[in-house]
């Protein structure tokens, strides 16, 4: 009988460490998908429009090999931009950028959904 329960427990434990090596926390979710969304927005840094720029989203992934969508930042901050649905990763480049060196990294990753999206990218600096 005991036996038995060692047995079992012997057992649970394999599954729970097999389960968290593969099934609960593995290689992490990507989207395959190759549909289009709308993405709209205003690029700011703290509080205020970047008024001039390029914003670049790039949707590439282990499953999906596509290159990054680049879009022109309006005066007043806004953007708007094609891209594939699910992580994209941002960038912003542009004068505001390149006179504030603590912009430089200023990569975020944002979550697309199907159809029509409002995503502002408050850009912040790093400290020094």
């Amino acid at each position: 009988m005991i036996r038995a329960q060692w047995g079992i427990v012997g057992l649970t434990a394999t599954l729970l460490v097999a389960w968290g090596c593969e099934g609960g926390g593995g290689r992490p979710s990507v989207s395959s998908s190759m549909e289009e969304a709308t993405v709209k927005g205003t690029v700011t840094v703290k509080g205020t429009p970047v008024t001039k720029g390029m914003i670049t989203f790039d949707p590439a992934n282990v499953d999906r090999k596509v290159g990054p969508r680049t879009a022109e930042i309006g005066s007043d901050g806004t953007y708007t931009i094609k891209t594939l649905i699910g992580q994209n990763r941002v960038n912003v480049t542009g004068p505001t950028i390149a006179r504030d060196p603590n912009l430089a990294m200023n990569e975020s990753t944002v979550e697309v959904q199907s159809g029509d999206n409002q995503i502002p990218i408050e850009l912040a600096p790093t400290s020094p």
